[in-house]
């Protein structure tokens, strides 16, 4: 009975020092939010990746190159590197919840912001990541943004819906319509 009693109090005592979990909290961004945050909004292809350690070894990166298409706004040019937070180098893994997954050859819309180096990272974590694909029935180039396990039925509010009950998404043309509006609204 004693060491119940003892392993029921070391129980509590580990209850009562746990703290409590954090998630991470990101601002939702709508498309006028994301064109104002961002120094470049691109469209194109993934191309190669190639993940290393930071100058300081502190932390993994992976280098992201977007062999782009078209530029909306920012310096243009025909590839925009990104640098992530994230990869895998020498067997270690380095994860952020929420960030953007890419893979080689799928086209997509970037909003990118640049570090204090200069350096383009995707805005907003997953919701400045556009993946493009064409509707099976219409054949119209359309946009959706997505996060691992989740599809975002409204791509404007991030509702997020399974991906069997994804409703009709937007445009590429409609929303490239809309950045072009938020720019111009800049340029005011």
């Amino acid at each position: 009975m004693p060491s119940r009693r003892i392993a029921s109090v070391l129980a509590l005592g580990v209850l009562l020092l746990a703290t409590p979990a954090r998630a991470s909290q990101v601002i939702h961004l709508d498309t006028r939010g994301l064109t104002h945050e961002s120094s470049d909004i691109v469209i194109g292809r993934v191309g190669e990746q190639h993940a290393h350690w930071n100058d300081a070894h502190t932390m993994i990166v992976t280098d992201v190159v977007i062999h782009v298409s078209q530029s909306l706004k920012g310096a243009g040019g025909d590839q925009l590197t990104l640098t992530q937070v994230g990869g895998e180098v020498d067997g270690m893994r380095y994860s952020i919840p929420g960030s953007p997954a890419f893979r080689a050859g799928e086209e997509v819309l970037i909003f990118a912001w640049r570090d204090r180096t200069g350096r383009p990272q995707v805005d907003g974590l997953a919701q400045g990541k556009f993946e493009i694909d064409r509707d099976p029935a219409s054949g119209a180039r359309v946009v959706q943004r997505s996060m691992p396990g989740l599809g975002i039925q409204d791509v404007k509010r991030l509702a997020a819906a399974p991906l069997e009950h994804r409703a009709s998404r937007p445009t590429l043309d409609a929303l490239v319509r809309e950045i072009q509006a938020a720019i111009k609204e800049d340029g005011r």
